[in-house]
């Protein structure tokens, strides 16, 4: 009888402290394997989750935007050079759309859309649109080009003196 663990016929001679030190070697490769694999997928997550917030600032701000176009236009913003005349102009539409786009701090292209029959009470609608630009731009491939919009009805205080813009909307 020798002073051998006859534990593990394949290692011979070997105590189990041996044993347990190559068994330890082999637990912490593992783990660092398991690591590797997971560690993109977290790290994507993450990406994700800081992208998502970063397009919901920009509907935020662009449905905030389309809202004060609409309270600005509701109390019929501005009113012209010669306000008991109380003509439509572009001139004053293109003045409403130039102060909408500046209570937005979107920085891309913003498209306007103004629609009102002038009437006092009358609806005046209020649709904005931009594209959304990604923070990293790591995962544009998987969402393409997305825009955030928002759309807005109140009711005109006063007669407008603004004129509608085009369907298609008029950008800043």
């Amino acid at each position: 009888m020798g002073n051998t663990w006859s534990g593990n016929p394949t290692e011979a001679g070997s105590t189990p402290s041996d044993l347990s030190l190559n068994a330890s070697r082999r637990q912490r490769g593992a783990t660092l394997m398991e690591f590797a694999i997971i560690m993109p997928l977290l790290v994507a997550l993450l990406i994700g989750i800081v992208e998502s917030g970063w397009i919901f600032a920009q509907y935020l701000d662009v449905r905030h935007g389309a809202r004060e176009g609409a309270r600005i236009a509701a109390v019929n913003f501005p009113e012209g050079s010669d306000p008991p005349s109380m003509a439509r102009t572009d001139a004053n539409r293109d003045a409403l759309v130039a102060e909408t786009c500046s209570r937005m701090s979107v920085a891309s292209a913003i498209d306007v859309t103004f629609t009102s029959t002038g009437a006092a009470e009358a609806p005046i609608s209020v649709a904005a649109e931009a594209p959304a630009d990604t923070l990293t731009g790591l995962l544009d491939w998987a969402f393409g080009s997305l825009s955030v919009s928002s759309s807005t009805v109140l009711h005109a205080e006063q007669e407008a003196t603004w004129t509608n813009t085009d369907p298609g909307g008029q950008s800043c």
